[in-house]
């Protein structure tokens, strides 16, 4: 190359692409249009979550409570059956009325008939109270079990069984009662203990009749002893 190669006109070495900037600026705006709209979409997304889950809980609260009040209501109805043919009542309550007019209240934790023509019933930590209009006091039973008998008009009572004499003051204790609800007596044939104001006595057999005011004690055996506190 000679010195006067320098001053020859300088060639393109090529065509440039020309830049079209009406297509950048759509590009762009495009970009932005997206960005705004995953914005937005975010912020309805968290204003929605922000109601959503207030109102869920509340909801779940309300669904909770709403259960509560159906049970309650279930269980107030008292009685239910199960798969079999056995029938079951909560809080039972049963009345009567014997042939010298004592009126009787029979209740309990839970009553159960094994089925629909069974004439026994059997009680879950059963109550009794009989009296009648001369005795302003009850006789009072409660006991861990019992079984209602409709044939023989009876009530049978097994496990702590608890008495107190409406007519006296005299608390009695055993293991097994009888109550014939015909005459409203109370009997039982296993060891028997009895505490009031006369003292303590005990015996293996007892009969409580009149009301509650006559309470007979009567021993076996040996001990052949007799009492009766009126």
């Amino acid at each position: 190359m000679t010195l006067t190669d320098l001053h020859e006109p300088l060639q393109p070495l090529g065509n440039a692409a020309p830049i079209d900037l009406q297509v950048e600026k759509a590009e762009r705006q495009v970009r932005l249009a997206q960005q705004v709209a995953a914005v937005r979409r975010r912020s309805r997304m968290i204003a929605f979550l922000r109601k959503a889950l207030p109102g869920s809980i509340i909801l779940l609260g309300l669904l909770n409570v709403g259960w509560i009040a159906a049970q309650t209501i279930i269980n107030s109805m008292n009685v239910y059956s199960a798969a079999t043919s056995e029938v079951r009542m909560t809080n039972p309550r049963y009345y009567g009325q014997g042939s010298s007019g004592d009126h009787f209240t029979i209740s309990g934790l839970e009553a159960i008939r094994k089925s629909q023509n069974a004439t026994t019933i059997q009680l879950k930590a059963p109550y009794m109270e009989f009296k009648n209009g001369d005795n302003e006091r009850p006789t009072r039973i409660s006991a861990a079990n019992g079984v209602y008998d409709q044939t023989n008009n009876t009530f049978t009572l097994n496990g702590h069984v608890v008495m107190e004499a409406g007519g006296s003051d005299f608390v009695v204790k055993t293991e097994q009662a009888i109550v014939n609800l015909e005459n409203s007596t109370v009997y039982g044939d296993k060891h028997v203990e009895g505490t009031g104001s006369v003292g303590h006595i005990e015996g293996e057999s007892f009969i409580i009749s009149n009301d509650g005011r006559v309470v007979d004690f009567k021993g076996k055996g040996e001990t052949k002893v007799w009492a009766q506190i009126q």
